[in-house]
């Protein structure tokens, strides 16, 4: 993983997106190509010259975006700095993303997310529909280590469907050369009306989920072959939030989150779950496209 797609926009979205992407091309010794998506413009010149004129703004709009996004983008990195036309933002992206080989596309959280977490705006939840590479999302006032990655985090259920997602993340890990640890989340969402068999039922199933969950950590740690094996999380908690809390977070690390198996192969859907791990992790998260079982 070595070229980086930034979805870049003058506004601090953007620079979050330029950030995260120049702190994981400094990790893994690649390159950012920053890009501002424009309008089609019509093909032939209107009487009144209207649309020449327009296209003229938008040039003129996409050098000054450009010029900002040199002056944002830290020292040392290697960097491509484009504007394309397209009928959509997400069209653009996932177009130059195809044609110009990118590893990934790295994005912003909309504003409307509390600081340090990641909310979907318009075009990130176009995206995270239909990508074909992994997507990596910054979250809200995201501010870049100094340094690069530290740790890989890949959250996999308690099936034996995790073990491609597992392996997957063991290669970005590899690739960033950093560790990867597994983690889990075990909710004990206790709901307003208890059911019938009572709170200490749904404790009792949720423990058999904490044990199955450790179960398909030691499988997988058992038939690693990569040089070094994962380490093993579990975060335990009332809601989705309290359970990713419960994990001791760096600040210089990223989530991997696998795409539903209900989304298109070799394509980034989000399912209910990874939906609530994405919102709540409070680092940098990368949703990769799914894969053969």
């Amino acid at each position: 993983m070595k070229r980086f797609l930034v979805g870049y926009s003058a506004d601090k979205g953007g620079c979050e997106a330029l950030r995260l992407a120049a702190m994981l091309a400094r990790s893994a010794g690649g390159q950012v190509i920053v890009a501002v998506i424009l309008p089609e413009t019509w093909d032939h010149p209107s009487p009144a010259m209207v649309d020449v004129e327009y296209a003229q703004f938008l040039e003129r709009h996409a050098e000054k975006t450009l010029q900002q996004a040199r002056a944002e983008m830290p020292a040392g990195i290697t960097a491509e700095f484009l504007h394309h036309h397209a009928a959509t933002a997400s069209a653009g992206l996932l177009a130059l993303a195809r044609d110009m080989a990118a590893d990934a596309i790295v994005l912003g959280s909309s504003r409307k997310a509390p600081m340090a977490r990641f909310q979907e705006g318009t075009v990130a939840s176009e995206i995270l529909r239909s990508a074909q590479v992994p997507v990596a999302l910054a979250p809200r006032g995201y501010v870049a280590p100094d340094a690069g990655l530290s740790r890989i985090t890949c959250a996999i259920s308690a099936s034996g469907h995790s073990l491609a997602l597992a392996h997957e993340a063991g290669r970005i890990a590899e690739g960033f050369h950093v560790p990867l640890r597994l983690a889990t989340f075990i909710v004990r969402d206790r709901q307003m009306y208890p059911s019938g068999a009572g709170y200490d039922v749904e404790n009792m199933v949720s423990n058999k989920f904490r044990a199955q969950a450790l179960a398909v950590h030691d499988q997988i740690r058992a038939a690693w072959d990569g040089p070094l094996p994962p380490q093993s999380g579990l975060g335990d908690g009332r809601t989705w939030k309290e359970a990713v809390a419960d994990l001791t977070w760096q600040p210089d690390e990223m989530l991997v989150i696998g795409s539903s198996r209900l989304g298109g192969l070799l394509r980034v859907f989000v399912g209910s779950n990874s939906g609530k791990v994405l919102r709540h992790a409070p680092v940098p998260r990368m949703i990769v496209p799914r894969i053969t079982e």
